[in-house]
């Protein structure tokens, strides 16, 4: 009797290894099954265990292959140097000078500085300088400088000067506006102050109070003819 039962367990056993190992172990188990030792032995009892002939050295469990990373999951960040993100309900006393980007989404007393990029959220009193800045629904009281652009949406205030290569604004400014590019006034703007820029677009419902100069830096003086026009009249 006990030799039956080793029997059926060992058969169930091996049902389960070809469930578990698949199609591609049913060759091997085949072999297995026909050079199987005799019932109740000590080989017997080792191939129940682990399922691959006499030697008994490899785990029941087979090796699944490694999965591939997808390319760009490695660098998760904006930059090589990271992110800083700043969480709603958090605020920050302090000066912020940085390598990478930075998410600012609290309140924040003091200024921005970074080589990255910087996208506010919250509320800031400070300057704000970086790479490329994104101003979304906050309030900013200071001014905002970027290399490359700057994008205000219609939600945000802005009191302080901007200084960068391009800006997009929708929102609302106490300031002047310097830009090297173009800037492009979108409908909700107010600007309250001086523009400097090499082009510009203002949308229809767009507001300025200011002056506006639009040049390159390449006016010349332009010469305007004599006026002829109060000559005496002949007799």
């Amino acid at each position: 009797m006990e030799t039956a039962a080793n029997g059926q367990n060992g058969g169930f056993t091996h049902r389960i290894k070809r469930i578990w190992n698949g199609p591609e172990e049913e060759g091997e188990a085949s072999h297995m099954q026909t050079s199987r030792p005799e019932a109740g032995s000590f080989d017997a009892q080792k191939n129940d265990t682990y399922g691959h002939g006499e030697t008994g050295n490899r785990a029941f469990r087979p090796d699944y292959p490694k999965r591939a990373v997808p390319d760009g999951m490695n660098d998760l960040g904006g930059s090589a140097a990271g992110s800083t993100v700043i969480s709603k309900g958090t605020v920050v006393s302090g000066n912020i000078k940085s390598d990478g980007d930075i998410e600012m989404y609290g309140s924040m007393a003091g200024s921005i500085e970074t080589a990255g990029k910087v996208k506010i959220n919250g509320k800031q009193t400070g300057d704000v300088q970086g790479s490329g800045v994104m101003l979304t629904d906050c309030a900013v009281r200071g001014n905002v400088s970027a290399s490359d652009t700057i994008v205000v949406d219609s939600g945000s205030v802005v009191i302080g000067d901007i200084k960068c290569g391009d800006l997009t604004f929708d929102g609302r400014i106490k300031g002047n506006v310097h830009v090297m590019g173009n800037v492009n006034c979108k409908g909700n703007a107010i600007v309250i102050g001086d523009i400097t820029s090499t082009t510009i677009t203002v949308e229809s419902g767009a507001r300025l109070q200011g002056s506006v100069q639009v040049s390159d830096g390449s006016i010349e003086d332009v010469d305007l003819p004599e006026d002829t026009t109060s000559a005496a009249p002949k007799e």
